[in-house]
């Protein structure tokens, strides 16, 4: 049902008298007392507010709420967890936001830029009219953060970024945020590299002891750049190499410039035909006020360089994206579920995993359900934008071993949205249709005060929630495999 047609059911039915029709037959009959009466209707009153409370439009704080079953696995539910941490009282129960006037409804404001195009023609698809008009979209989109806007919004306007994204965005107060959490919720995050930021002297510090007389200067490690994409920025540190020994005399020259980070190399990595490679997820905040995450498939980006990850002398070999060679190849979701299928006849661990393209999925949605808990306060919400909510569409980068274990990159603010392959234009019908999708119903209930828990949610277009409103993915019974394989690097000490 569209918004346009939805938007006519808005009022609530007006309460029915429960009392009986005049009899003329019995008027000679007493009347029965007055006490009588009012306790039989206060009955009356608590029996159907209880029944109220008990239906399927009402939140039930004792259910455990789960999200619908992935496309992958069809029958497999993904589990889900109530967590204390973050949880707002009254969870599901609907907060009533102002409604978007009739007349500008399904109407969308954009940059005429041609990177923007995949979003028009896919809102057009889902019906929407173009306005030229921002003031009278109920949607307004740029490819860029824009801070301008956020004070120039209406109540009922919803514009596609969010103030404090850089907290998330950068790759320094990314692992602060998401260690910060890990301390305070007292959970461990398996699929953050193990990291440490060098421009901090407590982690500075840390990474000494690591490297001196923890070991650390017998395993490669990557050096990070916090604030550059796209291959850029970053150096692989060998193993017991005078780059590795060296890198706190790098880091004090670039001080008054750069703010690096370090994480440890992740080896074993999962290659496809010896090439490396990763893959981009795509996330939305649907919501802001209540926070709903959801997610969706992505697709995989190829490394051009034959891997080899006994030899760092090279750092473009071990990158996937803008080798230097040429433009990374890339390959589609279905690929990829290829490809772990035809590994797992030849690997004895994988065979172990029922499922394992599932498997990858959960610890991912984990993962970016704990990411919505870590900045939830910090850049997850409405506080800023004078509209009375908000949303807006990302992507994340992750890689795997050969354990089919999970590690989170780094997420992504913009994502390119280049249409090079037929691939990528049928993905971005799919991925901004169901976009819309989501975010129409989850207004749609906002303004009719409707309840917003999982369970009340039904048409998400293909996305899965991974965070709504305190409530977090978490792949159940899931742990990271101990007997984890090193990089298979013969190097003697200098």
């Amino acid at each position: 049902m569209s918004m346009r047609n939805r938007s006519a059911a808005k009022g609530k039915a007006s309460p029915h008298s429960n009392g009986g029709s005049y009899d003329s037959k019995n008027v000679d009959k007493k009347i029965p007392n007055l006490t009588i009466v009012i306790w039989a209707a206060i009955s009356i009153a608590v029996v159907f507010l209880f029944a109220s409370a008990i239906s399927d439009d009402s939140y039930d704080s004792h259910r455990t709420l789960r999200p619908k079953a992935s496309k992958h696995g069809k029958g497999k539910k993904s589990k889900g967890k109530a967590l204390s941490l973050n949880h707002k009282k009254g969870f599901g129960t609907g907060k009533k936001t102002t409604p978007c006037p009739e007349e500008f409804k399904k109407s969308f404001w954009i940059e005429t830029k041609k990177i923007n195009q995949p979003v028009s023609r896919a809102l057009r698809m889902q019906g929407w009219e173009k306005t030229d008009n921002y003031e009278e979209a109920q949607v307004i989109w740029t490819y860029a953060s824009t801070t301008d806007w956020y004070d120039k919004l209406k109540p009922w306007q919803r514009y596609n970024h969010i103030p404090g994204y850089k907290l998330w965005n950068q790759k320094d107060t990314f692992v602060t945020y998401m260690l910060d959490y890990a301390e305070k919720s007292g959970k461990e995050l398996p699929a953050v590299p193990e990291t440490y930021r060098l421009d901090v002297d407590v982690e500075l510090n840390k990474f000494k002891k690591r490297l001196f007389e923890g070991g650390g200067i017998d395993i490669p490690w990557v050096l990070k750049k916090p604030n550059v994409n796209q291959g850029k920025g970053i150096y692989m540190l060998g193993p017991n190499t005078k780059e590795l020994e060296n890198v706190f005399d790098t880091v004090e020259a670039d001080k008054d410039s750069q703010n690096y980070i370090i994480q440890r190399y992740i080896c074993n990595e999962m290659t496809i035909n010896n090439r490396k490679f990763d893959f981009r997820i795509f996330w939305v905040v649907a919501s802001l006020d209540p926070l709903i995450m959801i997610y969706h498939d992505g697709y995989l980006r190829i490394g051009n360089s034959v891997y080899n990850e006994n030899d760092f002398s090279s750092t473009t070999a071990h990158l996937t994206t803008h080798t230097g060679l040429s433009a990374e190849g890339k390959g589609t979701w279905d690929n990829f579920i290829d490809y772990i299928e035809e590994a797992k006849k030849n690997n004895k661990k994988l065979k172990k995993i029922k499922d394992p393209v599932l498997h990858v999925k959960n610890q991912v949605k984990q993962v970016l359900g704990e990411m919505a808990a870590a900045f939830k306060e910090g850049t997850f919400n409405a506080e800023k934008i004078s509209s009375e909510n908000g949303f807006g569409f990302y992507g994340g980068d992750f890689i795997i071993d050969w354990d089919l274990d999970v590690f989170f990159i780094e997420p992504q603010h913009g994502c390119g949205l280049d249409e090079d392959h037929q691939f990528r234009v049928d993905m971005h019908n799919s991925l901004f249709s169901g976009m819309i999708d989501a975010a129409e119903e989850i207004w749609e209930r906002q303004e009719r005060g409707l309840p917003t828990d999982n369970k009340s949610l039904e048409n998400l277009g293909g996305y899965e929630v991974v965070y709504n409103d305190g409530w977090m993915f978490e792949y159940d019974g899931y742990s990271r495999s101990k007997d984890k394989k090193g990089c298979a690097i013969a190097t003697t000490k200098k």
